[in-house]
């Protein structure tokens, strides 16, 4: 038989476990205690086993709430209230066992100081935290006092004692209302000058880690999302590490969880580096990894400076007045050269596309390559007069007008220290003669350093352009 007082118990609980969710109806964004992890022992351990519980925090208590109503209900109509009451026990433990996750791992650390008190404030009884956990103490209490069974014995002194210590642990995460919510670092404050993600000293000490994390959190747009920004920075510092460990751990499940519950992709250049930043053992993994690739890159420059080397000089058919050669890195499919600062537009660029190879604009030169991002090798010969056209193995040859402002065409890329000065009559108007070989193999699996380029370049007063091949 269903008493009239349970189902007002029930429906009371149902109620109260509502109330938590009016917040996150309203809009409310706070922290996100579930997923945060600390550098107090039992904080840290409630970070790891809150994560792996992660799909739990997902099952809204109403729901768990009705489920226990309707099967309590159930059982008690058929004349089991018995097991009607291990039904209400059940969804007790549905609702509370957040709480008690919390409070088990929290009394440690609030035993030993430390610091833990202001650590664990958020998540035992800030704001929307409070309100979880009058959502669950107080309908757990109405359960117990709506499924109960009238005994036929009374009950004994060690049962009501551990039923009073079950209530005090329960409503210990009630008591922290009045804690403060923690400081919170602005990032354009004098604290916050001299942290950036690639450039400034690197943090020494953790006091120095966990304001350079901080700073560069809130300070850098890609980092954290802007919900999780505005933590204070104890839980900022806090939900870092946890991203910490998952960074070292690399898992994908993991990874992706941790992004759809938080909007945070761990994997990314910006969030890798603020991590660096506050994680020694992170630090430690991206210089090992930096020093990794620098060897990588610094081996595949010499073996392309090795192929261009290899190469046979030209031989030109008359005397050159200076000659230079070397490998080059291509940017964006093309070689510039500039005589002074870098130009606004992309005249000489978009000169080169129309024949195919090679463009000019005053002070500028751009020169076509097979693939964005490669070696070519190229020699570079200035004249005193014309030389004669070569054609010869050669797969194209064009020949522009350039005009020079200042006779001091030097820069060329990040190859300026190998190639002279070609500009041999000053400023002036001069031709260019390129000539280009090998864009088949450049295209190839191993076509790093297979294209050539021959760049003439002599006193000439024209202004076309001649497609000699």
């Amino acid at each position: 038989m269903l008493r009239r007082s349970s189902l007002v118990l029930w429906a009371l609980a149902l109620a109260l476990t509502a109330l938590p969710y009016v917040p996150f109806l309203g809009g409310w964004s706070g922290s996100y205690a579930a997923l945060t992890m600390g550098s107090c022992w039992g904080f840290m351990r409630y970070a790891d086993v809150s994560m792996a519980l992660l799909p739990l925090y997902a099952v809204p208590e109403p729901v768990i709430v009705l489920v226990g109503f309707g099967l309590w209900a159930l059982l008690a109509w058929k004349g089991m209230p018995r097991w009607g009451r291990a039904a209400g026990w059940l969804s007790v433990l549905g609702i509370t066992w957040p709480t008690l996750l919390e409070l088990g791992f929290a009394v440690p650390d609030l035993l030993t100081g430390d610091g833990c008190a202001q650590t664990w404030a958020p998540f035992l009884g800030e704001g929307p935290s409070i309100l979880g956990h009058v959502g669950e103490v107080l309908p757990a209490l109405l359960i117990l006092v709506a499924v109960r069974v009238p005994r036929t014995t009374p009950r004994g002194g060690i049962a009501r004692t551990a039923a009073a210590a079950f209530a005090v642990l329960l409503l210990l995460g009630l008591q922290t209302g009045d804690r403060a919510r923690g400081k919170v670092t602005e990032a354009a404050g004098e604290k916050c000058g001299s942290w950036d993600l690639r450039y400034g000293p690197r943090p020494v000490g953790r006091g120095d880690r966990e304001t350079a994390f901080v700073c560069v959190a809130r300070g850098q747009e890609y980092v954290l999302p802007p919900k999780l920004r505005d933590l204070p920075d104890a839980e900022l510092v806090a939900f870092g590490r946890n991203l910490c460990g998952a960074s070292m751990r690399a898992d994908p499940k993991e990874l992706g969880r941790l992004h759809g519950e938080t909007g945070v992709s761990v994997d990314t250049v910006e969030t890798t580096q603020a991590l660096a930043l506050l994680c020694p053992e992170v630090d430690a993994r991206e210089q090992a990894e930096e020093k990794r690739r620098q060897a990588e890159n610094d081996e595949f420059t010499a073996t392309a400076k090795k192929r261009c080397a290899g190469l046979p000089p030209h031989r030109p058919r008359i005397r050159a007045a200076v000659r230079g050669a070397t490998s080059m890195w291509s940017d964006y499919g093309a070689v510039t050269a500039i005589e002074d600062e870098e130009p606004e537009g992309t005249a000489a660029l978009d000169k080169a596309f129309g024949n195919d190879l090679v463009g000019a604009a005053k002070g500028e030169l751009a020169i076509l390559t097979a693939d964005e991002a490669m070696h070519v090798c190229v020699t570079v010969e200035g004249y005193g007069r014309r030389p004669p056209v070569e054609r010869k193995g050669w797969e194209k040859v064009v020949e522009i007008g350039y005009t020079s402002p200042k006779g001091e065409l030097t820069y060329w890329a990040e190859a300026a220290a190998d190639l002279p000065n070609p500009l041999v009559k000053g400023p002036g108007r001069y031709r260019v003669r390129v000539h280009m070989r090998g864009a088949g193999a450049a295209m190839k699996d191993d076509g790093d350093a297979r294209q050539q380029f021959l760049v003439m370049i002599f006193p000439g007063s024209s202004r076309g352009t001649e497609v000699l091949r």
